[in-house]
């Protein structure tokens, strides 16, 4: 059923939060969960119901906002479609897609929103340098693999080369964490860092665009001071990172906006960081359940 309230969709963005019932860990398609919704322009927790095309089944969030759901628990099982979570509405049906065929740690994308026809649809796998990739409007999903090098380890300690994958544009790179944000056709690098290896702060936080009109050796990431009316959520599940209108959305213009998934901190708090001055607010957004497993949060914009 399609959640067309006014008020739900003024919520968004939001941080969802997904706790196990009964001691099961929350996954991506478990029935067996609690789930808590913290909305950004409200900055609290809100009574904010998510379609039920997510509840039981399995799904991926999207940087572009939408929702890749594949149907495990209806007829026929293996259909896959995009979903539009702050109204329900179904926008554009897939090829089927069995849940079995995903790899284990996967990140979803789109080559483009609205998803027209002939639009990407991609599920990097994470653990090794391969992709599912289908159209809208095409006739199946297929397995791409791709070859950016090996990475440059001592041979004691990985004898065989191993080779890269694209997680390493939002991995963990010694003391800092790296996001990729893409925003009206701009390319942005978001990078916090942390104090020695310590992931409790303080944290310094620089945003990089890339300059693609660079003279050789070629494209070169600038230093940005100024985003505009844009706020980028980054971090949380799968380390993504996403970008939003402010004045549309209703939160802070030229500001970061930061879940720190390897925290300790039982309310896993959330950094905004303005990128024009590089000051710091701190929100408390989750508490824990007693007795509850909870996944790491993601965002939906």
């Amino acid at each position: 059923m399609a959640n067309s309230s006014t008020a739900a969709a003024a919520a968004y963005p939001l941080l969802v939060q997904r706790y196990g019932v009964a001691g099961v860990t929350p996954s991506s398609s478990s029935s067996s969960m609690a789930t808590r919704v913290f909305s950004l322009p409200a900055m609290k927790l809100l009574d904010v119901n998510l379609p039920e095309e997510m509840c039981g089944n399995t799904f991926l969030e999207t940087p572009q906002g939408l929702v890749l759901v594949l149907m495990t628990t209806s007829s026929p099982p293996a259909s896959a479609f995009l979903l539009d979570p702050r109204d329900g509405s179904r926008v554009a049906e897939l090829p089927p897609l069995g849940e079995g065929e995903l790899p284990a740690h996967r990140r979803c994308v789109l080559s483009g929103r609205p998803p027209e026809p002939g639009c990407g649809v991609l599920v990097f796998d994470l653990e090794s340098p391969a992709l599912l990739f289908c159209r809208v409007g095409g006739e199946r999903w297929s397995r791409h693999g791709y070859d950016i090098g090996c990475y440059d380890l001592p041979e004691e300690y990985c004898p065989v080369p191993k080779r890269r994958q694209l997680f390493d544009v939002a991995g963990v790179g010694g003391s800092s964490l790296t996001f990729l944000v893409e925003s009206r056709g701009d390319l942005f690098l978001v990078a916090i860092a942390f104090e020695g290896y310590s992931i409790g702060g303080p944290y310094d936080v620089h945003v990089f665009r890339m300059d693609f009109s660079a003279a050789a050796p070629g494209p070169a990431w600038r230093r940005a001071t100024d985003i505009g009316d844009r706020a980028f959520l980054v971090g949380g599940d799968n380390s993504s990172g996403a970008s939003c209108s402010a004045s549309g959305c209703g939160v802070k213009a030229n500001r970061i906006y930061w879940i720190n998934g390897f925290s300790e901190d039982e309310k896993r708090n959330l950094y905004v960081f303005s990128v024009e001055d590089g000051s710091v607010e701190t929100f408390d957004t989750f508490e824990s359940l007693p007795g509850a497993p909870r996944q790491t949060p993601f965002w939906l914009v």
